[in-house]
């Protein structure tokens, strides 16, 4: 028997759930969230460093940025957002005065954010005691800081189910259909779900990754075959939105990238006198190598620019750690000289050609609406982008943010007109 959704969000990641949330918020309640993974076992904002800044360098990015951070302020305990900045050093000349003219934007839009020189780095962050004669300068951002992602997602979640939407886990969407009701307007009439058989969790996380990666799924692995009419679609199916793209005709330009993450143990008599690793925020140094303090831990990440696009969760062990993450650890300060790999794993960023997200009505469609590919910005983004789709479906325009810069129908026009964003890792 056929079902019917006002909404049906496709992905209930972190995206996904803030739409239904906003959504439940402006009264809307037949809503639908469809996703095969809904505990986050492989969703790239469970997966990422759980960092949050406002500190970037096109105006869209940094107010729905600093809106987000605002709303995990009003809920700091439950989202144990520590707001301990950002500090990112800089040993190319070019690029630091590209920070110094952005921080006039970025203090314009109600973003406060500090200049450094190397010798004020040396006083104030004293367990980087290398190379620093090697900088050219820093920023500081002290509004920026670390939540946990699950907890972020999760509320989002709780809000909407409480509001009515509903959640089907394990759910996905093999086909759709497609009507034409007038000439060159396409909508969105059914979606084809197939449910995955349940069984021993091991086992299903194999499956889930599977398809996942494979994007199919066996016939003998589901059991179920519900087909759910709507009045609405939203992608927000973040890595993979090509694939529901792909599905409807549309042109998806974003592409999925591995990140891998190591945990790191630091030796606490390694230190230098009087320095207390727990207390930092996110340090991005000049090797592009990021990190801060992880529970007993340093969580630090590096993406190499040599990176393959493709849907791989391989993680590459010690090898990633010694190679990638150890030496530029190093690099900067004696405290990393004997640090040892504790593990690691690997999620997705959904990249796009100016490395920005993709919010907006889909063109030659009355029906369907796309918000995914925030390029390791999905978190930090996600309240704004949550409210501003709900406004979008509501009310059919942006009323608290304007995200009409993110509309995919940039990317048919000269790239002068993208949202290049350069400050990212």
């Amino acid at each position: 028997m056929d079902q019917h959704a006002q909404v049906l969000i496709a992905g209930g990641g972190i995206i996904g759930s803030s739409i239904a949330a906003a959504l439940v918020e402006r009264g809307v309640r037949d809503v639908y969230v469809v996703d095969l993974d809904l505990h986050g076992n492989y969703a790239s904002s469970e997966l990422n460093a759980g960092g949050v800044r406002a500190t970037w360098w096109q105006e869209v990015n940094i107010a729905a940025c600093r809106d987000t951070v605002a709303f995990f302020q009003q809920h700091a305990e439950e989202f144990s957002f520590r707001q301990r900045g950002y500090l990112w050093l800089y040993d190319k000349r070019e690029l630091f005065e590209t920070a110094i003219e952005r921080r006039r934007l970025q203090q314009r839009l109600g973003w406060n954010v500090e200049i450094l020189t190397p010798n004020d780095v040396r006083q104030r962050f004293p367990h980087l005691d290398r190379g620093l004669d090697q900088l050219v300068g820093a920023t500081f951002a002290p509004g920026d800081g670390l939540v946990n992602p699950n907890a972020v997602r999760r509320f989002y979640r709780e809000r909407a189910e409480a509001g009515g939407a509903r959640f089907l886990n394990r759910h996905y969407i093999e086909g759709v259909e497609t009507v034409e009701r007038e000439p060159g307007r396409r909508r969105v009439d059914v979606m084809h779900v197939v449910e995955v058989v349940k069984g021993d969790p091991a086992d299903e996380a194999r499956t889930i990754e599977k398809i996942l990666t494979r994007h199919r799924i066996p016939p003998d692995e589901t059991v179920a075959h519900p087909s759910i009419r709507t009045e609405l679609v939203v992608n927000a199916l973040g890595a993979w939105s090509p694939i529901l793209s792909s599905k409807l005709g549309v042109r998806d330009v974003a592409v999925p990238v591995r990140r891998q993450i190591a945990l790191v143990d630091v030796r606490e008599r390694d230190l230098p006198p009087g320095v207390d690793l727990a207390q930092l925020g996110m340090v991005v140094d000049a090797s592009c190598v990021y990190y801060h303090p992880e529970g007993p831990y340093i969580l630090a990440g590096y993406s190499s620019p040599a990176q393959p696009s493709g849907y791989d969760f391989n993680y590459d062990g010690d090898s990633f750690f010694q190679e990638e993450i150890w030496p530029r650890l190093a690099l900067r300060s004696s405290a990393f000289e004997r640090c040892a790999h504790i593990r690691g794993w690997s999620g997705l960023y959904s990249v796009t050609p100016d490395r920005s997200g993709v919010v907006g009505a889909v063109p030659g469609f009355s029906n369907l609406i796309e918000a995914h590919s925030f390029t390791g910005r999905g978190v930090m983004q996600s309240r704004a982008v949550g409210v501003g789709v709900a406004e979008l479906i509501c009310s059919g325009r942006y009323e608290t943010l304007d995200l009409s810069p993110l509309a995919s129908g940039r990317f048919t026009q000269d790239p002068s007109t993208w949202v290049t964003e350069d400050l990212h890792i």
